[in-house]
């Protein structure tokens, strides 16, 4: 079963497109889900006729969420094919890409043949960094994933943990062990697959009419490896700002601090739990967010009673922001562009993040927020202290933006012109 929305053919925009990715709201809360969804309202505002597919859903059936119309794919890849086959979509716009058992490059593929345009936009570094982080070794910043042999010599580090060792002993043991074991089986899969991953991300680039990425970083690193292509395009990153109220001028200090994510290894709250341990100052932390890794989150809570406060839906987060003094993104992979921090920004809440990529782009130091050294829990505790004697001093927080809502939608909006999709038909 599917939906179909009534436009007027009067109607300037009367497109009809389908916006895919693994979950959806309510099910899933997440970034990536309510950026869809912000996109999704805004692109219903402007008279387009807009479906939601998701791969994954608690309900079997097609329904509604907030006047969005979703369809399950029970069968995957089956499913997702009829539907194009039966609907007459114009654009097919992925939100997520997530392998072999996925959605991967076959679904965009099928969607080519069926549709006038195919979009991707890039949430995560899906078929870039084999470990996700961009930490070479897991200690040092990285920007290239094009080397076979680099990344299997950090892949080595990571398995054996050889970041804990002395810097000139490790690179001597990974090096040997490296040629050691480079004609084993295992090392051959292992460049097969890094080398599977860079010809997939090609084709990935070359069946899509536009790549969307809202990462300065993310474009960058892109462009360094070798993929230049002209269907790579830089977009705005926006947020609901309907959501946007105003609070009073903050008085003095509140003590408390804010985590939001899910609750697994890559989001870093136990590095946050163990910081909390360390500080002076009688803070509280309320943590919102749902439990993914049920064994990882009895970790943290055995490390740091914090106020676990579970998940809200966006508007109602947002509206608990002036009770803190930061929000913190303790993260230990690599975050594109965290939607939070954006929302946190624009509602006047400094931030205090960890050196990965995509925090250390957004935030200037000392102005909006502060960073702290990736997967240091002493360095965070340190920084946490010294953001709250600043703030005791008097600090406030400086927020500044050189884009407008207003512009920022409509350079997205104009990918979705009718007359290019016209066009091409």
């Amino acid at each position: 079963m599917s939906f179909s929305i009534l436009i007027s053919k009067d109607s300037p925009n009367s497109l009809k497109i389908l916006l895919v990715l693994g979950r959806y709201l309510p099910f899933k809360n997440a970034g990536i889900e309510n950026y869809t969804h912000t996109l999704v309202r805004k692109l219903i505002e402007n008279k387009f006729a807009v479906q939601v597919a998701v791969l994954e859903s608690e309900s079997v059936k097609s329904y509604l969420y907030e006047n969005v119309q979703v369809i399950p794919l029970k069968n995957g890849y089956i499913s997702f094919s009829r539907l194009l086959e039966n609907e007459d979509f114009d654009i097919c716009h992925f939100q997520e890409y997530s392998g072999p058992n996925g959605i991967n490059l076959k679904w965009f593929q099928t969607a080519k043949t069926y549709c006038s345009k195919v979009f991707f936009t890039f949430h995560l570094p899906y078929l870039t960094c084999y470990k996700n982080d961009f930490r070479y070794n897991g200690i040092e910043d990285c920007n290239n994933f094009s080397s076979s042999s680099r990344c299997v010599k950090c892949i080595i580090a990571t398995k054996l943990n050889f970041q804990k060792s002395n810097f000139s002993i490790r690179n001597f043991s990974i090096n040997l062990l490296t040629h050691l074991v480079q004609r084993s089986a295992k090392i051959n899969g292992l460049n097969d697959r890094i080398q599977q991953r860079k010809e997939e991300l090609k084709k990935l680039i070359e069946v899509c009419n536009n790549i969307f990425i809202y990462a300065d970083w993310f474009k960058k690193i892109l462009n360094k490896n070798g993929y230049t292509s002209s269907a790579i395009v830089k977009i705005p990153y926006v947020t609901n700002q309907a959501y946007a109220i105003t609070f009073p001028e903050a008085l003095g200090t509140k003590n408390k601090i804010l985590f939001v994510g899910r609750i697994e290894k890559q989001k870093g709250l136990f590095l946050l739990c163990k910081a909390m341990n360390l500080i002076k100052e009688n803070l509280e932390l309320d943590v919102f967010g749902n439990v993914v890794d049920e064994s990882y989150n009895e970790k943290c809570r055995s490390e740091y009673a914090y106020n676990f406060k579970g998940t809200l839906p966006l508007n109602n987060l947002l509206k608990e922001l002036d009770q803190y003094d930061f929000l913190v993104m303790p993260s230990v992979f690599t975050e594109m562009y965290s939607m939070m921090i954006k929302d946190a920004f624009n509602y006047k809440l400094p931030v205090i993040a960890s050196s990965a990529k995509g925090n250390a782009d957004v935030i200037k130091e000392g102005k909006n927020g502060f960073i702290f050294n990736y997967g240091d829990d002493k360095d965070l505790a340190k920084v946490i202290e010294y953001a709250y004697d600043l703030k005791q001093k008097g600090w406030k927080p400086q927020f500044e933006t050189n884009s407008s809502p207003v512009n920022d939608w409509k350079q997205i909006l104009s990918y979705y012109k009718r007359d290019s999709i016209v066009s091409e038909k």
